[in-house]
């Protein structure tokens, strides 16, 4: 997953090559202006300025003189060395917090002592955590009417059970045993791991959304206000829980598209001198907003590139926690009917949309909704069909009691065609990574050419006709 999240970062280049050699090329412009700047210097920039007419020459063969070794690391390692910095100041400051930021979205409380449903599944839940020999975990309810229950957390000591009011209301007893008997199997079986995994990874893609908006929406600019100071106030070890809670919720946020460039904020035209909008704005926009479309389309390219293998990834796990709540219950058949009763039910929660799977159920319809828009549900389509499902557990139930010693022919069958849609997706991610190679230096050469034409204006062009305005 990290080699994943690495070349992901490989379209930041788009951003990050342009800014260290346009300012790198401002500074040696006004350093010749008192140095003697070799002129291999010069030549230098200037080759990297028309990168975008060389790769056309290269494209028709023609017969170029380019270095493409530093060519390629102006392409490729900017980008993902950013990537992987930004996961580990995620991964090594916010993880701490574990999973406040995701409870938060939820508006969780704890169970209310007066109330003996909500007492009732607590109890429940406790009951099956011995059964699988578990921590016990905290209980948390969300105050919806949608019924569902799930898990998260870093680890067994840190793990709590998200259970909706509609869980507790719609239904019945068995049916609520069987579903906590997977979210715990789940727990047991160290899914929480994989879990918090996913979620650094949708936290940092959020973190990168929001640098990348920054410039042009107010809103982005604000929440990474909110993230640099938490992240300082941690280091100092000065952060409280909330504000580390807020940072990281703001971070997922950044996953999805709650505020973008669509959104009434979006300063397209600020309230600047018309020569500031000149010279400032409108040079930002061509240059530094061309780089931010560019490495945030690709961005959610790669999302989608990733996504078949985690999704691959978690249903397996999802299928492993089913077995262990037929195990723990001894009682197939009420999963079977708890999943049939859930098909029935509403069972969204408000605020889990971007971290559904870690539910055991979701409504389809609502996820597809949302690839459509939300990178991170484009990248978490990982929730089992309910047909598939039922038949899995049909033949669980036929092998209750003593367990074979052979997998029979249809497990067999499954195994292979995971194992045959890991191999076609590795195929299409070996293809998916040269074409995200190819995108990331055209849009790269594409800017750094822009960049090069507006400092030739506004450095050679704009000094000479001032220059004969003057005389």
């Amino acid at each position: 997953m990290v080699v994943a999240l690495a070349i992901s970062g490989i379209p930041l280049s788009v951003l990050i090559s342009s800014l260290l050699v346009g300012g790198a090329a401002v500074l040696v412009r006004i350093a010749d202006l008192v140095l003697d700047i070799p002129e291999g210097v010069s030549g230098w920039f200037d080759r990297a300025f028309h990168l975008l007419p060389t790769i056309w020459s290269a494209i028709r063969r023609e017969d170029v003189d380019m270095p493409w070794e530093w060519l390629a690391g102006l392409f490729v390692l900017p980008g993902l060395i950013a990537m992987v910095l930004l996961w580990a100041l995620v991964r090594v400051i916010f993880r701490r917090t574990g999973v406040g930021g995701v409870l938060r979205r939820m508006e969780t409380r704890p169970p209310r002592t007066g109330d003996l449903a909500e007492q009732r599944v607590a109890n429940l839940v406790q009951e099956v955590a011995v059964a699988a020999g578990v921590p016990p975990p905290r209980v948390l309810l969300v105050d919806t009417a949608g019924a569902n229950v799930g898990a998260a957390g870093l680890a067994f000591d840190d793990a709590a059970v998200v259970v909706t009011r509609g869980f507790v209301d719609q239904l019945p007893r068995d049916a609520q045993q069987a579903v906590i008997a997977h979210v715990m199997g789940s727990i047991g079986n160290g899914d929480l791991t994989l879990a918090a995994e996913i979620l650094t990874l949708l936290q940092t893609w959020g973190l990168v959304s929001l640098l990348l908006e920054a410039p042009f929406l107010a809103y982005p600019r604000a929440s990474l206000a909110i993230v640099g100071r938490v992240a300082a106030q941690t280091l100092q070890g000065k952060a409280d829980a909330p504000s580390r809670e807020l940072a990281l919720d703001r971070m997922l946020e950044g996953a999805g598209h709650e505020h973008d460039m669509a959104s009434h904020d979006v300063e397209m035209l600020p309230d600047w001198h018309p020569l500031a909008l000149l010279f400032g704005f409108l040079p930002l926009l061509l240059t530094l907003g061309l780089a931010s479309i560019f490495a945030k389309a690709i961005i959610w390219l790669t999302a989608l590139l990733i996504g078949p293998f985690v999704a691959l990834l978690w249903r397996t796990r999802r299928r492993l926690a089913d077995a262990t709540a037929v195990e723990l219950t001894r009682y197939p058949e009420g999963l079977a009917v708890a999943l049939r009763t859930l098909a029935g039910l509403d069972v969204t929660v408000p605020g889990a949309v971007a971290v559904h799977f870690l539910f055991p159920v979701w409504d389809p319809a609502v996820d597809r909704d949302q690839s459509r828009t939300d990178v991170a549900s484009a990248l978490l389509r990982m929730q089992l069909p309910l047909e598939p499902r039922l038949q899995r557990l049909q033949r669980l139930g036929a092998m209750s009691g003593p367990r074979a010693d052979e997998p029979t022919a249809e497990v067999e069958k499954t195994k292979l065609k995971d194992v045959a849609a890991m191999l076609g997706w590795l195929s299409v991610a070996v293809l998916s990574v040269a074409v995200l190679l190819g995108l990331s230096a055209l849009a790269t050469a594409a800017v750094l050419y822009a960049i090069g034409w507006l400092l030739h204006v506004l450095l050679v062009a704009l000094p000479r006709w001032i220059a004969r305005l003057w005389t």
